[in-house]
């Protein structure tokens, strides 16, 4: 039996506003870097499983129109290395609707929380028509990502 899966209409919310002066292309990518867990076998099969809290970070790399709305308000999040203990942790959030062809809707769900924006994002200056010069990318960098599906 063929099964489908229908996507669109995703969402990404940071600070409990979504995101909307997206680029073209990939606009939105999360990345689950690190294991949960390291394991270690010896002599006999004798393993060790080890929990790896870094299995829970997460890094959400979003690409916004240069001096948007979004990019001004990202801007603002960068943290700042003067006071950098007064940083203030972002939450957000990256839902994909996704369809079986049937009418049935189920929602992938990540819930990304303790948050900073990693680097302050480049800029390029191009005189052969490259769109890339007016599309800034940021790279967040969150302590903990649950996934649901709904």
């Amino acid at each position: 039996m063929t099964t489908y899966a229908l996507t669109g209409d995703d969402k990404i919310v940071i600070d409990n506003v979504p995101v909307n002066d997206f680029a073209d292309n990939t606009i939105g990518s999360l990345e689950i870097p690190n294991d949960l867990f390291e394991m270690s076998t010896g002599k006999n099969g004798n393993t060790i499983f080890a929990l790896d809290e870094k299995g829970n970070n997460a890094t959400l790399t979003l690409r916004v129109l240069m001096s948007s709305g979004d990019d001004k308000r990202f801007n603002g999040m960068v943290p700042r290395s003067k006071d950098f203990a007064r940083t203030i942790l972002i939450n957000g959030s990256v839902m994909k609707m996704v369809g079986d062809g049937a009418g049935n809707i189920s929602y992938n769900v990540y819930n990304l929380r303790g948050g900073m924006i990693s680097k302050k994002p480049a800029m390029q200056v191009a005189v052969d028509g490259n769109t890339e010069q007016a599309v800034v990318e940021y790279v967040f960098k969150f302590a903990e990502a649950e996934r649901s599906i709904l």
